[in-house]
């Protein structure tokens, strides 16, 4: 049977105690009515220790000479270890022992030097956290690539958050060669924080600044929808109403002592198996959801210009990687291969008339070559791309004009025979 070990170091600095000597201490200890069911002493030679058989709990010490410490004069000290068999026993015993040597015996200055039932109670905690943060990861991911696209990171992730995880971006050497890793270097607290604090489109003061610059008294009622933060705008039904952060939050002052190899009661991993639980359902029931979710038209015109910001961005820092220099793709169902990049569509940001415009001429010459549609891939890529205009700002004002009602995307009709059917888009009429 495994034995759960207590070690202490306990010493009276201010000489409130009367115990100076080992017998004295057992006497103190012994003949305590509220820690002991059957406590006896038991001496084996020059051992000496107290058992109780009841709770399957003994104990014994042993003093410590203090006589050459520099700073103090120290009246006794004492290392005390407890080992149980009982876990349930000795974790209840922990905290009546320790009353009773400070209330009781007067010992002041109490230092842990080992805790094993602590140490068990963490490793039954940890693996709760794990589980919980990796789904909550999991579910970030999805959702924001589902609804804003690849590059949703740069757009969302505060500015403070970015550069953390661009000082961590050498921490992962195995890996990092052939996947993403941002969001596997944030901290627990800011991976909650990017559900129920973080305002996508506005994760810049510069952006939120410059909004504001922008807006007459009249949209200062628009302006305040845009500005909450995600928990309100995307996550209220799913989150907010389940009390998200309250529960994250009391998961991660539990992780935070995990973190610190701090003491730990059976309390503790009560209730992170209830927060575990609490959070897990949350989190998969909010998964389950993610198809069902739209961005309004404001929420997609503050993501667009984000998403135009940081291509623009990429733009002054001559970013080497290609693919972050395209912006992102929010329509996001149709995905851009290496053959369509070209090194003069990156940059260049259409205008809701300008598209509007170019649509129109598109669907007369297509039409006065005998094809009466206009397919939107061809159009964003082809037609408007080696005009000089961004993809993914392209798309996402495509989105906007869709919602608005000024365009329309539809699937071709070609009789069941495409797996994955051609997008086309037309002027609304």
């Amino acid at each position: 049977m495994e034995n759960y070990t207590f070690e202490l170091l306990a010493i009276d600095k201010e000489g409130q105690t009367e115990i100076t000597k080992a017998d004295s201490l057992y006497r103190g200890l012994l003949f305590s009515e509220t820690l002991w069911k059957d406590a006896k002493e038991v001496t084996t030679g020059d051992t000496k220790k107290i058992v109780d058989e009841t709770l399957k709990i003994e104990l014994k010490f042993q003093a410590v000479d203090t006589s050459k410490a520099l700073n103090d004069l120290i009246e006794s000290a004492f290392i005390i270890k407890i080992k149980g068999e009982d876990f349930d026993a000795i974790e209840k015993f922990r905290y009546a022992f320790l009353l009773h040597l400070n209330a009781r015996l007067k010992f002041r200055n109490i230092r842990i030097l080992r805790d094993d039932v602590s140490t068990e109670i963490s490793n039954k905690i940890y693996p709760l956290i794990n589980k919980v943060e990796n789904l909550l990861r999991r579910y970030v991911i999805k959702f924001f690539t589902q609804k804003i696209g690849v590059d949703w990171w740069s757009v969302t992730a505060p500015k403070p958050l970015l550069e953390k995880t661009n000082l961590r971006k050498n921490n992962e050497k195995v890996f990092s060669q052939f996947v993403d890793t941002d969001v596997t270097l944030i901290d627990f607290d800011d991976l909650g924080e990017l559900i129920y604090k973080q305002s996508s489109g506005f994760n810049t003061q510069e952006n939120i600044i410059n909004k504001i610059m922008e807006t007459t008294p009249e949209g200062l009622e628009t302006l305040k929808q845009e500005l909450q933060g995600n928990y309100t705008k995307y996550f209220k039904v799913a989150f907010q109403d389940n009390q998200f952060d309250k529960k994250w939050k009391k998961l991660f002052d539990i992780r935070n002592k995990v973190a610190h190899n701090n003491l730990f009661v059976c309390d503790d991993l009560n209730l992170a198996q209830q927060l575990s639980s609490d959070l897990s359902k949350i989190i998969d029931d909010a998964e389950s959801k993610i198809e069902e979710f739209k961005f309004s038209v404001e929420e997609q015109v503050a993501l667009r210009q984000a998403t135009i910001e940081a291509v623009k961005d990429a733009e002054l820092q001559n970013e080497s990687n290609e693919e972050k220099k395209l912006g992102l793709t929010v329509v996001g169902k149709i995905d851009v291969t290496d053959s369509e990049k070209s090194s003069d569509s990156y940059f260049n940001i259409i205008t809701e008339e300008v598209l509007l415009g170019e649509l129109e001429i598109a669907e007369k010459t297509f039409k006065g070559y005998g094809r009466n549609y206009v397919g939107l891939k061809g159009f964003v890529t082809d037609w408007l791309g080696k005009q000089g205009y961004s993809y993914g700002p392209t798309y996402s004002l495509v989105n906007i004009l869709h919602d608005k009602g000024l365009v329309e995307i539809y699937d071709a009709d070609d009789g069941g025979n495409n797996f994955f059917p051609t997008k086309r888009i037309k002027i609304k009429r």
